[in-house]
């Protein structure tokens, strides 16, 4: 399909709207032209524009981000790593060099176009993206779900912009009040790691790849967002999946040192530039944190164990979690959780107790070998993004399933071509 080319009429005219303060969609209406026609002009005028600052250019950054300078900088890493497994945490003594080595920026930090704001005395609310599951690295075939099941590298990038699309078009289309921030609680597992269920299963993509194509993904992903919203609150825990191949099972002290918070502090990095992104990379087992004066309690899941895998639900282990949470806030005189969000178990679920709900956010592969092979009912790759009220608590609440996404023949995420991928 041919380009669309815009005369400097239509420039003219597409630029004095978004100084009117035109949403995308709105100008793409007005001028009888593609929503992305309209994207890819401002992608391609911000690349062009010069900061202020002289911020390094992407291509300087791909110069800095060469074979030899990734290889040299990986067995430094690698060689630290060995050292320090003797030690208490692997993650303090190499996080600040990760953030060194990370290439200072993709192109200027884009303007601050804010959700469209209601014209009644509504309050103002937050959105919450559940953000998790996303085990990149791992490749599924339909030769081997049953011609059901297919996953690699360019379908999680086709399902990482799908999720950034819907988001947006949340927010921009189907939003009546103001929204001040949104949080974006990332669950861990967002690597697949180099844990494998059979010992004969090769590893198809090595963990520093994973890890370098991640961060330059995700956080194209979160640049984008952050273009749409007045502030990003990131919320982190780690996964199982991205543990040490040494671990035979989660630790329960320095739980936090894994691949998933080496890939956090790259993602940090490289957004370092956006002022409204704020992290908080989390050394705690759980995240809590409050969102318009609700308590939020995060973790990944795999501390969930047992339930029935029909319907996929650890009940017992769920009640427990939230007998002895509540107990412990309570001793202490803090307010118990009112939100439990907990990813691993790949399907959205969620479950009332007395305070608020518990929610449980699915993944971006859907069916593989595994659930295929363990007899676990099958589930789309989904998402979830809701609203949170400061007097009403969750209010509306979208499941995004993901199975929609299209992969183009371009890839919609700039991916530097040092190492590959599947």
């Amino acid at each position: 399909m041919s380009k669309t080319q815009l005369t400097d009429s239509q420039i003219n005219q597409i630029i004095s709207l978004r100084e009117e303060g035109k949403s995308d969609r709105e100008i793409g209406e007005i001028l009888s032209l593609s929503y992305r026609v309209i994207t890819g002009l401002f992608y391609r005028l911000n690349k062009l524009a010069k900061s202020p600052k002289e911020e390094p250019k992407y291509s300087e950054d791909l110069d800095r981000a060469s074979e030899d300078h990734w290889e040299k900088r990986y067995k430094q890493l690698s060689a630290k790593y060995e050292k320090a497994l003797h030690e208490n945490s692997v993650v303090d003594s190499l996080v600040s060099e990760i953030r060194d080595l990370a290439p200072v920026s993709y192109t200027s930090a884009p303007s601050i176009r804010n959700v469209r704001k209601s014209s009644g005395k509504s309050a103002t609310q937050s959105a919450v993206l559940l953000f998790s599951d996303t085990h990149i690295g791992q490749v599924i075939t339909p030769e081997q779900t049953l011609d059901f099941g297919a996953y690699n590298f360019q379908i999680f990038l086709a399902r990482l912009k799908y999720l950034e699309e819907s988001v947006i078009s949340i927010l921009e289309n189907h939003t009546t009040v103001e929204i001040d921030e949104l949080v974006v609680a990332m669950l861990g597992d967002m690597l697949h790691g180099a844990l494998s269920h059979s010992a004969e299963v090769d590893q198809h993509t090595t963990l520093f790849s994973q890890y370098y194509a991640a961060g330059h993904a995700i956080a194209q992903f979160l640049r984008v967002l952050a273009s749409h919203v007045p502030q990003i609150r990131i919320q982190t825990v780690v996964g199982n999946h991205t543990r040490w191949q040494s671990q035979h099972k989660m630790p329960t002290t320095n739980r936090f040192s894994n691949l998933d918070m080496f890939l956090y502090a790259l993602t940090e990095a490289l957004t370092s530039d956006l002022k409204n992104v704020k992290w908080n990379l989390n050394t705690q087992p759980f995240q809590v944190f409050e969102v318009q004066g609700f308590t939020f309690r995060a973790a990944h899941g795999d501390h969930l164990r047992g339930g029935d895998k029909a319907l996929g639900i650890p009940n017992h282990a769920i009640a427990r979690e939230i007998s002895t949470t509540s107990q412990l806030f309570s001793k202490h005189g803090r307010q118990s959780p009112h939100y439990y969000l907990v990813g691993h178990l790949h399907r959205g679920i969620q479950l009332p107790h007395a305070l608020g709900e518990v929610i449980i956010n699915g993944g971006f592969p859907g069916l593989d070998g595994y659930a295929l092979a363990g007899n676990f009912n099958p589930v789309d790759p989904m998402q979830r993004l809701m609203f949170v009220h400061p007097k009403y608590g969750r209010t509306s609440e979208y499941p995004l399933t993901l199975k929609f996404a299209e992969i183009t023949e371009n890839p919609p995420y700039e991916i530097p071509k040092t190492f590959d991928i599947i």
